[in-house]
């Protein structure tokens, strides 16, 4: 609004429904029964006025053009952050809105189709924050994020935020046609993760080794004084001719030449496979003739004849990288006591490079849920001597079984982070359809289930959701007591929703919740603890006695008044889905490495907010934020337990041992990144840090305190922290670069990305 001489002049911003007129009304602020400008719109009228005014008054139409979507000032105004899928394929629009902060006000949000009418669709508020003004400091503001699930995009929608005693205060922002298509497009590319990634085949092949890398370490080896020989064993029945000829093609052309292929030919009368096999006279190449039993039992028989001191497994229908044994010598050569050693693998279809595996670093909890390591596994003789062979009741998942044998003694175990190996799809292959052997989904449960026995840890083995995943069941025969530690400052509608839902919902029964009271000031927050105690045996509350915010100092006050051999922080904002959550948590107590435990958490609209957290120098995030709660991520990292670097402290499960070992929270760290220094300090104390994907609680973030970098002095303290973080923590970073994220992919983006 601005004055021209005698007149005013205002700018009137509303949305543009395509479907209905409309009649636009100015009041005085006396809210004056008699409009002071009145003016009915249709459609039709006002794009024949616009086209009119960029016609007539160019300069004044583009210097308006999206108002709605000016930040130059601190003001009203709702933007647009993204659209996502959902369970059931259903749509999260999310939505930020910003208003100027009047005390006590609520505000709702709606939803309008083309036509005015009101969509029935869900709501949800992910949060409602006060800020201090971005321009204005000040000045402060009610920050508010929606998400609008609707389960189809329609042609156009209106989101109108408006404040509930106050219809006139209101923003809103439009989608036009095609515009909710283009959001969904962002999102599916922000989470698209490498092995979906349409320009893989492009990368390897400008990424492989080229001729002259491959004469570079021909010269490189026959310098080398002591070369270990490698025996390839590879059970070769009936498979298709072409195949096995391209086998044996990359096995001949490899740039490290001192290894032995052992064949052990179990094809029968098959003159295809013997015709292609008597043209090598390769003295690297034996053939041994045997009947076909089990491919355990075939896999055995080469094993044995094996000469080696590394052996590694080949199907007969895959395909290697030339310099596949060169850069797993390597690897032996810069560490002797590797005795396991695996790749990077893709499959070959069609003559094209797809769905490519970056494989992290050894991750034992993801080797638990299913044989992640897979091709091309190679393991010493010095460990293979002290394992059993796989016997015939695991059959088709003799490699599983032999690699769980071989981690039980390895002295160090590597990941080759080379794409090696490239699977080969045709109809009889498992690559191509894992149905093809049924069998051996119940071979590799029983080879995990025979390794939880030798480990001497009690729990059962079940099948999991699909062909060749499982599930670990930890046996909590005796219930270890676990103490919930619930750091708290008023917000007591929060904090009652996550009591209520740990005591209502929680199978696992012996546990203690302690409230840590914060200097809360609403007396509604003192009687909600005298009825919370009254209630319930289960809860006590106990008065933090610092002052300001110190979350370390918090958590590690409540830890000392807890009585459980194991300790769960848990945020006021959290609320339980899943009712099985503890007693999955405690399972992973059971293992005498697993140091620290956390959960999958949803934002309220079913999009993941937390799937443990990726950390690197200078950098640290959420993995896998905003997929879809049912996606499975990428090398199912969301459905499954793996091992990662830290998990956040809104759900963190520790054993009270470790975390007096280890010095509990430090205190130094009052608001930012004490959780995962905790991981960090637990992981080099020798143990793991676990993501469990069947924990599964809902956590509202920014519901309590807002964004720190939002508010000039929070930001302030929270960058003074990250730089104390990371420069104690800078070259351990460094140093395990590619452990939990492969070296291949952005070390940086929690949606496992390929480096361009």
């Amino acid at each position: 609004m601005w004055q021209e001489k005698s007149r005013i002049r205002a700018i009137v911003v509303f949305p543009l429904l395509d479907g209905t007129d409309c009649t636009i009304r100015l009041y005085d602020g006396a809210k004056s029964a008699t409009a002071l400008w009145s003016r009915r719109f249709s459609p039709r009228s006002l794009k024949i006025i616009s086209r009119l005014a960029y016609s007539l008054h160019p300069k004044k139409a583009y210097a308006i053009r999206d108002i709605d979507t000016w930040r130059t000032m601190d003001c009203r105004h709702a933007s647009i952050l993204g659209a996502y899928r959902t369970r059931q394929d259903s749509i999260a629009i999310r939505v930020h809105s910003l208003f100027p902060y009047v005390e006590h006000a609520t505000y709702t949000a709606y939803t309008y189709d083309r036509f005015g009418k009101n969509l029935s669709n869900r709501v949800v508020c992910l949060e409602s924050s006060v800020i201090p003004g971005r321009y204005d400091h000040s000045r402060q503001f009610r920050s508010l994020s929606y998400s609008i699930l609707t389960d189809t995009p329609h042609d156009a929608v209106c989101i109108v935020v408006r404040r509930d005693s106050d219809t006139s205060d209101a923003v809103f922002v439009c989608l036009l046609p095609g515009m909710i298509r283009e959001f969904l497009d962002e999102s599916r590319h922000e989470l698209e993760h490498v092995s979906l990634d349409l320009r893989y085949d492009d990368w390897f092949r400008r990424h492989r080794s080229a001729p002259a890398d491959l004469q570079a370490q021909r010269s490189l080896v026959r310098e080398w004084v002591d070369r270990p020989l490698i025996s390839v064993v590879c059970v070769v029945f009936r498979p298709p001719v072409e195949y096995l000829r391209d086998l044996m093609s990359s096995l001949l052309s490899q740039s490290y030449d001192r290894f032995e292929l052992i064949l052990v030919n179990v094809s029968g009368d098959c003159p295809s496979v013997t015709k292609l096999l008597s043209r090598y006279s390769d003295d690297r190449i034996r053939v041994v003739m045997a009947e076909n039993r089990s491919i355990a039992d075939n896999t055995n028989i080469g094993i044995q004849s094996a000469r080696g001191d590394y052996i590694t497994f080949v199907d007969h229908d895959d395909v290697i990288e030339p310099d596949a044994l060169y850069r797993y010598a390597m690897v032996i050569k810069d560490h002797p006591q590797t005795d396991l050693l695996y790749c990077d693998e893709d499959k070959f279809v069609d003559g094209k490079y797809e769905w490519p595996v970056f494989k992290p670093a050894f991750n034992r909890d993801l080797l638990y849920s299913y044989n992640y390591i897979t091709h091309m596994l190679m393991v010493s003789r010095v460990v293979l001597e002290q394992v059993e062979l796989s016997p015939t009741d695991v059959s088709g998942a003799q490699d599983y079984d032999l690699t769980l044998k071989c981690v039980e003694k390895a002295r160090e175990i590597r990941n080759v982070p080379y794409m090696l190996y490239h699977w080969r799809e045709h109809p009889g292959s498992t690559s191509a359809n894992a149905d093809s052997k049924p069998y051996a989904d119940e071979a590799g449960r029983l080879a995990l289930q025979q390794h939880m026995e030798r480990r001497g840890i009690d729990a059962s083995v079940e099948k999991g959701p699909g062909m060749f995943r499982y599930r670990i069941q930890y046996q909590n025969t005796n219930e270890p007591k676990v103490s919930i530690v619930i750091p708290t400052k008023d917000h007591i509608q929060l904090l009652s929703a996550c009591i209520e839902s740990v005591l209502g919902k929680t199978t696992y029964r012996n546990f203690e919740i302690i409230i840590v009271e914060n200097n809360s000031i609403e007396s509604e927050t003192f009687e909600y603890y005298k009825r919370i105690a009254r209630r319930y045996k289960k809860v006590r509350v106990v008065q933090w006695p610092g002052q300001g915010f110190n979350y370390s100092a918090i958590c590690n006050f409540g830890a000392r008044h807890a009585c459980g051999e194991i300790l769960l922080f848990l945020n006021n904002d959290t609320e339980v889905i899943e009712p099985n959550w503890l007693a999955s948590m405690v399972g992973f107590m059971r293992r005498p490495e697993v140091g620290i435990v956390g959960a999958k958490l949803l934002y309220r609209d079913g999009l993941v907010q937390h799937g443990g957290v990726w950390v690197s120098p200078g950098g640290c995030d959420y993995i896998n934020q905003r997929c879809n709660a049912d996606d499975s991520g990428y090398m199912e990292t969301l459905s499954n337990p793996f091992d990662c670097a830290a998990v956040t402290g809104a759900c963190q499960m520790i054993k009270r041992s470790i975390f007096e070992q280890i010095g509990g929270f430090d205190e130094q760290l009052a608001v930012v990144l004490n959780d995962v220094d905790l991981c960090l300090r637990s992981n080099n104390a020798g143990f793991v840090t676990v993501f469990d994907s069947d924990a599964v609680l809902y956590h509202n973030e920014f519901s309590t305190r807002g964004h720190d970098e939002q508010d000039p002095k929070k930001e302030q303290r929270a960058v003074g922290e990250q730089m104390f973080f990371f420069n104690r923590w800078s070259k351990v970073l460094l140093a395990n670069r590619g452990r939990f994220i492969n070296i291949n992919l952005n070390q940086y983006d929690g949606h496992f990305k390929i480096y361009e």
